[in-house]
């Protein structure tokens, strides 16, 4: 019980870090109509939030073996508090609100690296990831709920500094994380990052995490505009955002229940399918109940994949660095994916955002299927040798 604690403490932390990304549709919704941003605006500012974050996790992926997760994590989330501050009060189509927008993000998403690194040196890893991404949806879904609905009374200032407040929060729970002197790296010789991050098994998963995300963001930044188009009510699109959200906790916790049983790249290429066909209702059903039913697709197949992802990626390297470098590539296709779907928006064709995301998921399947057969040769040669 002491070590799941520890890890719902941990998820906490990560969980606040990647709130921004978490809700994301609505935050889109209440800067167009809040903050005086167009929607293509808005999409390419969730990108630009997210390219600061990208390099910083790299950073700490080449180093992950030698940092201190707790001093870290604890001087981020301050300077996040401190730049979620400053965004309230700058909101506006100006350089200023970019720039701080994407210092927040540098900060946020280091934060969120160390928690996912920090799992990986605990037993049961596995079962920590699995409650990182349930905890994870079930936030999602209360936030994509409640701030449509009270958009109009705190407006995109009340937005930031609710997000501030959040990261306050995790700030106090940082102590949970693990340190350097309380949890030695087993592989601290100087570049030995290196070793884990070059082979041709960790670069095919963390491209595949890449491209995961990219067509996971470039859906889900203009899935709550989608509905708008087609006539849905507010309160009819809060409820299928948070139902989606809702049914990827059960999709989350799998991996908890069933583990590795069937390996990883098979629970991946069932999620990663499932989502296509989520795309594809949304697409060719464009009701209120094909809405309902293609979301909660989209929403169970992020949070199944999710775990299976960064345990296979932590199970590369248990101090970390892998996973910390599938952080980087998931971040930079986080950061591309609504930047990608506001170009292909054009005259609100949402049709060409989601056909643009099935691509990227099947290439995204591809490389996890390459990375699996590699990892298989790998075992199969070391048992032989």
């Amino acid at each position: 019980m002491e070590l799941y604690a520890r890890f719902l403490a941990i998820s906490v932390i990560g969980t606040v870090a990647l709130l921004p990304l978490l809700i994301l549709p609505a935050m889109v919704g209440v800067l167009v109509d809040e903050g005086g941003l167009s929607e293509a605006q808005a999409g390419w500012l969730s990108s630009a939030g997210a390219f600061g974050g990208a390099g910083v996790s790299f950073l700490m992926a080449l180093r992950m073996h030698h940092i201190n997760p707790r001093r870290v994590a604890a001087v981020m989330l301050l300077l996040a508090i401190f730049l979620d501050g400053i965004s309230a009060f700058v909101i506006g189509p100006d350089p200023l609100f970019y720039a701080v927008r994407i210092l927040s993000g540098l900060t946020t998403t280091a934060a969120y690296v160390i928690t996912l690194a920090a799992f990986a040196r605990f037993d049961n890893y596995e079962r920590g990831y699995g409650v990182f991404v349930t905890l994870q949806f079930l936030v999602s879904g209360i936030g994509l709920y409640l701030l449509p609905v009270y958009a109009s009374e705190i407006g995109a200032t009340g937005m930031y500094l609710v997000l501030a407040a959040c990261n306050a929060l995790a700030l106090l729970l940082t102590w949970t994380l693990p340190s350097t002197a309380a949890q030695e790296a087993v592989s601290s010789k100087p570049g030995s990052e290196l070793r884990f991050l070059l082979s041709l098994v960790t670069l095919a998963a963390v491209f595949g995490f890449c491209t995961f995300e990219m067509a996971n963001t470039a859906q889900f930044t203009y899935v709550e505009r989608f509905a708008v188009s087609i006539g849905l009510l507010d309160e009819d699109i809060g409820f299928v955002l948070l139902i989606a959200s809702l049914i990827g906790i059960p999709g989350a916790f799998a991996i908890v229940l069933i583990g590795d049983r069937f390996g990883t790249v098979l629970p991946l290429a069932f999620g990663i399918l499932l989502a296509i066909a989520g795309l594809s209702i949304l697409m060719y059903s464009p009701t209120y109940s094909g809405y309902l039913v293609g979301s909660c697709c989209l929403g169970f197949s992020w949070a199944f994949c999710l775990p299976y992802i960064q345990s296979f990626l932590a199970g590369l390297d248990r101090d970390g660095s892998v996973v910390a470098a599938g952080s980087t590539a998931s971040t930079l296709g986080a950061a591309i994916g609504p930047g990608l779907a506001a170009t292909m928006l054009g005259e609100g064709q949402y049709a060409a955002v989601f056909a643009t995301a099935i691509v990227l998921f099947v290439l995204s399947t591809a490389l996890f299927i390459l990375s699996g057969a590699r990892a298989a040769t790998s075992r199969t040669c070391m048992v032989t040798t």
